[in-house]
């Protein structure tokens, strides 16, 4: 029998086989930035007058005819991102159309709005998986975190009836300064009901937010502090032998290339096998990228996605990073690198630090691990 996690294998074969060959075989609709939560790390939210100078939301027709569009040129897996998607009325009419299409579609949310007509659309075609976001284990984290009480409580009705359909849930989470001393409470609650949780220590700065005007100064936990959270979640989650696997690639010897006046090209699937499509129209490799930007409403989805594709095989990453010894467990790459810095060549030094801290962390609960053995 085919599982969650052989799916997840192939698929990510596919996408690599269709990068070499530039098909467009997985693509992220972005149906709206408004969300009915208030997450202070949100990097995208926008209210809707604050959305006005920037442009309008596309219809529903429009989704579904980019949809068509896309599937034709080869896309089969679809994420439908917002925001929450499903704060859009029309969310059950572009989700049903989409899913006509034979696409495999997975959903972004929160949890807190899965009305009764959408159950009845989920009902018919099952999405292949929910991604649900989840920001506390109780209506006071949610209050904190999301400025809404009641958003728990619609999470755990959602996490109830998604179990009783049999909708496979992964859940996500980030750690900020808010809830980070909460880590394992998030662990714990996913356990308790046999969930993977997905967690970050690494946030973007938003800057997708109007309000960004200096986007170096947010909430987010220090790198020291989301580097030593990693590896601890590490050992929470997989146990000791995951640490002492990991501490043994650290000392891996780095394959050394020759010293280049430029960096490497994006290594990822961003505008090889993979695009976003933002609420406005605008077409990027990935919703952390404004540039380079294309849309696919103003031409037609496959100029949009050649023209996208012939502009990311030009970026070039940071060149100092071609030998860095950090190189092995680092997880940088285009998007982190512009959002940090402002450019593709960039070197993003708050995602170095909290590699090195990372590794440190992971090397010293090596040792301790070891000696506790002896």
């Amino acid at each position: 029998m085919t599982t969650p996690k052989s799916c997840a294998d192939i698929r990510r074969n596919l996408c690599r086989r269709c990068a070499a060959l530039q098909i467009p075989v997985s693509g992220i609709f972005e149906l709206t930035p408004r969300c009915n939560l208030g997450c202070e790390m949100c990097y995208i939210r926008l209210t809707s007058e604050q959305m006005k100078p920037i442009g309008t939301e596309k219809s529903a027709e429009e989704w579904i005819a980019l949809g068509k569009e896309a599937r034709d040129a080869g896309m089969v897996f679809l994420l439908i991102t917002g925001g929450e998607p499903t704060l859009r009325k029309d969310f059950p009419q572009i989700y049903r159309a989409l899913a006509q299409m034979g696409l495999s579609i997975s959903i972004n949310t929160n949890g807190t709005l899965i009305t009764d007509e959408i159950k009845e659309v989920f009902k018919e075609f099952p999405p292949a998986q929910i991604n649900l976001t989840l920001y506390g284990v109780c209506r006071e984290d949610y209050t904190d975190f999301c400025k809404n009480g009641d958003a728990f409580d619609a999470v755990k009705d959602a996490l109830r009836w998604f179990e009783a359909e049999n909708i496979l849930v992964h859940l996500n989470a980030t750690f900020t300064p808010s809830n980070y001393s909460k880590w394992t409470k998030l662990e714990d609650f996913a356990k308790k009901r046999s969930l993977e949780l997905r967690a970050t220590c690494y946030c973007f700065p938003p800057t997708r937010r109007s309000d960004c005007t200096d986007c170096k100064e947010f909430s987010r936990l220090t790198p020291e502090e989301a580097g030593s959270v990693m590896a601890e979640e590490i050992l929470y989650r997989m146990g000791p032998e995951a640490i002492i696997r990991r501490a043994e690639t650290l000392t891996s010897p780095l394959q050394k290339s020759c010293d280049l006046d430029n960096g490497e090209p994006m290594q990822c699937l961003a505008g090889r096998s993979q695009f976003w499509v933002a609420w406005e129209g605008s077409m990027t490799p990935c919703g952390m990228l404004s540039t380079p930007c294309t849309n696919p409403f103003n031409s037609n989805f496959k100029d949009a996605w050649a023209k996208l594709c012939n502009d990311v095989s030009g970026i070039r990453l940071c060149a100092e990073c071609n030998n860095c010894e950090l190189q092995s467990t680092c997880m940088n790459c285009a998007a982190v690198t512009f959002a940090e810095t402002g450019r593709f060549d960039g070197k993003p030094e708050y995602m170095c630090q909290m590699i090195k801290s990372y590794r440190n962390k992971i090397s010293a609960l090596a040792e301790r691990i070891k000696e506790k053995s002896q």
